[in-house]
């Protein structure tokens, strides 16, 4: 699938890294074209109807929790080794993106209405973060990988839930101006979408 640098879409925008690096990661095979028109069709269309929405950006980051939900739920339920290390090679790469988005942008910008749960928050992606590190350094044929990728959904779904249940309707219910924060999220995805696609590019010349 080719990397789209316009960061208009952005869960398209998130699944593009995640199936472009499908061609580098833990020894995993490249999707057929079929395989990624079905990926785009059956998950990014849904998720990513629309523009970046910048004046919501709490919008755009439930398009990203729903996608990764999706992904969980196909690595979980399916028999095929190779439909679950497709799913959680996608899984990494989102979720990669979106902590970094959170992290940089999101949670400073928004620390202010309510700096204890943003803290706790933080703690969730160290622990969220650290488990992503570990499988992206390992092959996910690897047996003790799926018990780590088990314990990464687990700790992921318990995050976003108690994002949108907790934070999200807190910072809604502010009346703070989101389109700053929107229009500096944009921005950042774009940036990182660029930098993964020179990577891979290059990961792929050197084979």
């Amino acid at each position: 699938m080719p990397i789209q640098l316009c960061s208009e879409n952005h869960a398209i925008l998130v699944l593009s890294i995640a199936c472009t690096s499908l061609k580098g990661h833990g020894g995993g095979r490249t999707p057929s074209p079929k395989s990624e028109h079905e990926t785009e069709d059956g998950m990014a269309s849904d998720k990513a109807a629309g523009t970046f929405p910048v004046d919501q950006p709490v919008k755009a980051l439930i398009r990203d929790h729903d996608m990764v939900r999706a992904l969980a739920d196909k690595y979980l339920n399916s028999d095929s080794q190779e439909v679950k290390k497709q799913a959680g090679t996608q899984i990494l790469q989102a979720l990669h993106m979106h902590s970094r988005l959170e992290e940089s942008i999101f949670y400073p910008a928004v620390r202010n209405i309510d700096a204890s749960l943003i803290g706790h928050f933080e703690q969730d992606h160290l622990k969220v973060d650290d488990l992503v590190a570990t499988l992206e350094g390992m092959s996910l044929d690897d047996s003790h990988s799926d018990t780590l990728m088990r314990e990464l959904l687990g700790a992921v779904t318990a995050h976003i839930q108690e994002e949108e249940n907790d934070l999200f309707p807190r910072i809604e219910s502010s009346g703070m101006d989101l389109t700053p924060v929107g229009l500096q999220m944009q921005s950042f995805e774009a940036n990182l979408v660029h930098t993964q696609a020179q990577i891979s590019d290059g990961s792929i010349r050197r084979r």
